[in-house]
């Protein structure tokens, strides 16, 4: 006969009544045996991808501009090489891509995804006819409650459930929440816009790019880099390059080379706008300001999206001027693109398990 020791809620772990009357009362002779099964814990191996020539190869040709096939390389990109330099070779090398899963649920990312579809439709309403954004039309389309909810629903139809826009949106309890509070976040945004206006709206969902030529050990590789931008305007002198913000909080680098090392609070989000920005520095003249505007953080009337600078406790320094800091983000852009493209630098895990929380390729890691 056998019972388990091991407890396990209410179960002790002990012989059952019946068992210990055979042991008390029983006639026969009794052994006892134990069994033990052993447990060590399974170690895992640091994985790291050497750049052979085969991985090389399949490197430049990703990005080479050389070849007609050849991708953008992104801000996410390079932030995936400086959080993990595996993980920027599993997704943006390798190619590989997590399964694609089909839900009624609204994450974080896609709840990003809806509000910046429903702003971009608000704004190309608003600039059908000229590009300049006036106080009264702001104004205007703040008190119309069934306009600002129409283009919730049209971002939600064309985003969420996938269909026509002319058919109705049938909402469950959870995605009526998120429409109302995207619909507040919309009516937050034109409140900020509207302490800002008038100014001219220059694009939205632009891509931009330029392309960059660096040295290897396998000779020179011109790459482009660059993605899309949420939102450009102007006013006055400056030229706001726009990226909106539906969660987290607003982070204050201390220098430019910050954005360029691995650490668990290197500000990813600053580093993308820095690179459009130093792409919009040489694509025109006006003076450009990087800016983050955080929609559930821009209730105050002083609120400024402009990114700002500074060590802690000591002053902040609003990037006003690209300019300043331009030729520094460039130089330490250039030697990443160059470690990139070091065949002496493999691709190997990040040493920050934070890091790996939500990684796609968690799994494959073993992390």
């Amino acid at each position: 006969m056998l019972y388990n020791t091991s407890s396990n809620g209410l179960n002790r772990g002990e012989e059952s009544r019946f068992m210990l009357q055979l042991l008390v009362e029983g006639p026969h002779k009794i052994t006892r045996e134990y069994l033990e099964a052993g447990q060590s814990p399974q170690g895992t191996t640091d994985i790291s991808i050497e750049k052979t020539p085969e991985v090389f190869e399949r490197l430049r040709c990703s990005y080479d501009c050389s070849n007609p096939q050849s991708y953008i390389l992104s801000p996410s990109a390079l932030n995936a090489y400086l959080d993990c330099r595996l993980k920027f070779y599993y997704r943006y090398v390798a190619r590989l891509k997590a399964p694609d899963e089909v839900s009624a649920e609204i994450d974080s990312a896609l709840f990003g995804t809806i509000f910046h579809l429903s702003a971009q439709l608000a704004y190309t309403d608003l600039t059908a006819n000229r590009k300049i954004i006036q106080k009264e039309e702001l104004e205007r389309l703040l008190r119309n409650e069934v306009k600002l909810q129409n283009y919730v629903d049209l971002a939600f139809k064309q985003e969420l459930f996938k269909v026509p826009a002319d058919e109705k949106p049938e909402y469950n309890g959870v995605q009526l929440i998120n429409s109302k509070v995207i619909v507040s976040y919309l009516k937050q945004l034109l409140r900020n816009d509207l302490q800002y206006a008038p100014f001219e709206m220059v694009a939205m969902e632009k891509p931009v790019a330029e392309k960059i030529t660096i040295q290897t050990g396998q000779g020179p590789i011109t790459l482009r880099l660059g993605g899309t931008i949420d939102r450009m305007d102007a006013k006055d002198t400056t030229l706001r390059i726009v990226d909106y913000k539906t969660g987290g909080s607003p982070k204050t680098p201390a220098n430019i080379e910050q954005l360029f090392t691995p650490s668990e609070t290197r500000p990813n989000y600053i580093f993308q706008t820095f690179l459009y920005a130093a792409i919009m520095c040489r694509k025109q003249g006006l003076k450009v300001a990087p800016s983050l505007l955080y929609i559930h953080r821009a209730a105050s009337e002083s609120y400024s999206p402009v990114i700002e600078m500074g060590a802690p406790r000591q002053p902040k320094v609003p990037v006003n001027n690209f300019a300043f800091y331009e030729d520094e983000f460039r130089e330490r852009l250039s030697a990443l693109l160059q470690e990139i493209y070091n065949p002496e630098e493999p691709f190997t895990q990040t040493e920050d398990a934070k890091k790996c929380e939500y990684c796609d390729f968690k799994r494959l890691c073993k992390k």
